[in-house]
């Protein structure tokens, strides 16, 4: 397994190795067009071929990111990329699953709709 998709994790005190499942997207930002889009999980976008121009809502900045840069991307914040290359600019956006949070949120999704029924003929 690779090293980017193992990580360690502390629990009372012990060390131990964890590993994660990763997602990776790759997608296309055409020459001269913007995309913009609202982050859904935190990751990592890594620009693959050419130099892309990057904003993030509530930042003064913009950022030229060179081929090979990683920038950190946090859930929840808009993101516009663009490139001003005359080829399609190859981007990809790599988040990893917390499997522990995942199975949480199932158990919840399916006790949710019992409790709020509950909670409902009680008024």
């Amino acid at each position: 397994m690779e090293k980017a998709s193992q990580v360690s994790v502390q629990a009372g005190g012990k060390s131990a190795l964890a590993s994660k499942a990763r997602v990776v997207v790759y997608f296309e930002v055409q020459p001269r067009q913007t995309l913009s889009w609202r982050v859904a999980h935190d990751g990592e976008l890594r620009v693959h071929q050419a130099a892309a121009w990057l904003t993030r809502h509530g930042d003064p900045y913009d950022y030229w990111a060179k081929p090979g840069d990683v920038v950190r991307l946090m859930r929840g914040e808009r993101v516009w990329l663009s490139s001003d290359a005359d080829a399609p600019l190859e981007v990809s956006v790599t988040s990893y699953r917390h499997a522990g949070t995942t199975q949480l949120r199932r158990w919840l999704a399916r006790l949710w709709p019992r409790v709020s029924k509950t909670s409902a003929s009680a008024f």
